[in-house]
């Protein structure tokens, strides 16, 4: 081979070695972590497949319930979990399992299914020190039925933990707060005459005849700015057809909000929630952010907390695009 061929299979190669490189580079952080924690994962259960009897079987499971709790990998790991509860009932991580197949059952929208498993869950838990363990777990249930439309399981799961932990003062003041909220969902929501973020003054009412979304949020909220980007898409697709977003902020200063708003072009009505002439979250019964409401035409808050995929859906579903 001459030594022009030669050069040119070495760039070749080179420039293959270049172009597989870059597919492989990972996006960030987070995706070299979520690459780390899934070959963990795939790792652990490949592992206790091959031991099912392993002494450090139980470890093995804790550390494989609790990345797959992390991320939000329910679906993925039911077997798993589902293994573990049939082989060891009684076993040290089987409230870890009970999450998985709880979770796993309300992703795949099964949720009375989800919920008889999350009361037996509830019913091996009652000592005080599972207060805090019971009321975060429970919060993450009841937030994925809440998004998915499933009020009356959400009452349900805050009622059940209620009952199961009646001593706790902390607990029972938020499943009041908790199933307050859920009762504004078919009812008028509220109207109130507040000053945006310009010093206009603005009516709730005077926005009835469109679909409403009214967006409780602060710019020292991360999982309110990650919804930004669903928000911003939804206005733009269904703003022509009748949508509305209204953002409410509960930032300390009004200048905070006001540079945001300004840096990331947000188009839609801005209130500091401090300086709006009226509390909006006392009058909509918010207790923590993220937090949204979808008000319909007629002034009904009909759906609670859209995030992810499911607000796109939902709209998609009630507003016709004029295309």
């Amino acid at each position: 081979m001459g030594l022009g061929k030669t050069l040119l299979t070495m760039g070749l190669i080179a420039a293959a070695a270049v172009q597989a490189i870059g597919q492989a580079t990972p996006a960030g952080v987070a995706e070299i972590q979520s690459r780390h924690d899934r070959a963990l994962v795939r790792e652990l259960s490949e592992y206790l497949m091959r031991n099912p009897k392993a002494d450090d079987r139980d470890q093995a499971y804790a550390a494989l319930f609790n990345k797959a709790i992390e991320h939000d990998w329910f679906a993925e790991n039911e077997e798993s979990a589902k293994l573990y509860l049939k082989n060891d009932p009684d076993g040290p991580v089987k409230a870890l399992a009970q999450i998985i197949s709880v979770m796993a059952r309300a992703q795949a929208g099964q949720f009375n299914d989800a919920l008889a498993r999350y009361k037996e869950l509830m019913l091996g838990l009652g000592k005080s020190d599972q207060v805090e363990f019971a009321s975060s777990f429970t919060e993450t249930f009841a937030a994925s039925a809440v998004t998915a439309g499933e009020v009356d399981v959400a009452r349900q799961i805050y009622q059940t933990v209620g009952e199961r932990f009646p001593d706790s003062t902390e607990l029972r003041d938020k499943v009041a707060r908790e199933l307050a909220r859920l009762d504004r969902v078919g009812k008028p929501a509220p109207s109130l005459e507040v000053q945006d973020l310009s010093g206009k003054t603005v009516r709730l009412a005077s926005l009835r005849g469109k679909y409403v979304l009214v967006d409780f949020w602060a710019t020292w909220c991360a999982p309110c700015i990650a919804e930004l980007p669903r928000q911003q898409e939804a206005y733009r697709k269904y703003h022509d057809a009748g949508l509305e977003v209204v953002g409410v902020s509960l930032d300390e200063t009004r200048s905070a909000v006001v540079d945001f708003v300004k840096v990331r072009k947000l188009p839609w009505a801005q209130f500091h929630n401090g300086t709006a002439g009226a509390d909006l979250v006392e009058a909509f019964g918010v207790s923590s952010i993220p937090a949204n409401y979808l008000i319909d035409p007629e002034g009904n808050i009909v759906r609670l907390d859209l995030r992810g995929a499911a607000l796109d859906a939902v709209l998609a579903k009630l507003i016709k695009r004029g295309e």
